[in-house]
């Protein structure tokens, strides 16, 4: 009996925590060895010689949670040209990153946006700062 009590609270938990991924990123796409951003123009539009491929292991992990763990805005979204582009592996987004708030979106569902918690915000604008890619 105490086994199955056990086995119930590991799905119960699990269940809660895969909740908490929004389903922008896969796991291969969280464990992926690189991700390339790009300083944007406007939407489509990527600003010359501003590529950056990042292979820090820490780093990817850092966009992938704070991507992974943004909550979804409802409605449609109308919003500014965005900072960023990110790509990670097939998959791309658009980032708006500033000191407290951030904002991702899927790149192939232009219509949904999601915020990032503010902590992954102001980590993400730390690294964004240090790399000089933001003015």
């Amino acid at each position: 009996m105490r086994k199955l009590q056990v086995i119930v609270m590991l799905l119960v938990m699990g269940v809660i925590l895969s909740a908490c991924q929004n389903g922008l990123i896969n796991a291969e796409q969280q464990s992926a060895e690189k991700i390339v951003l790009y300083q944007m123009q406007s939407f489509g539009q990527v600003m010359e010689n501003s590529r950056l491929e990042v292979t820090d292991e820490q780093t990817i992990e850092l966009f992938a949670e704070a991507i992974s763990r943004a909550d979804k805005v409802s409605g449609i979204a109308d919003v500014a040209d965005p900072n960023f582009k990110v790509e990670f592996g097939e998959k791309e987004f658009y980032l708006w990153v500033s000191a407290d708030h951030g904002s991702a979106m899927d790149e192939a569902d232009t219509h949904s946006l999601y915020t990032l918690e503010e902590q992954h915000a102001e980590q993400l604008y730390s690294f964004l700062s240090s790399e000089n890619l933001l003015d």
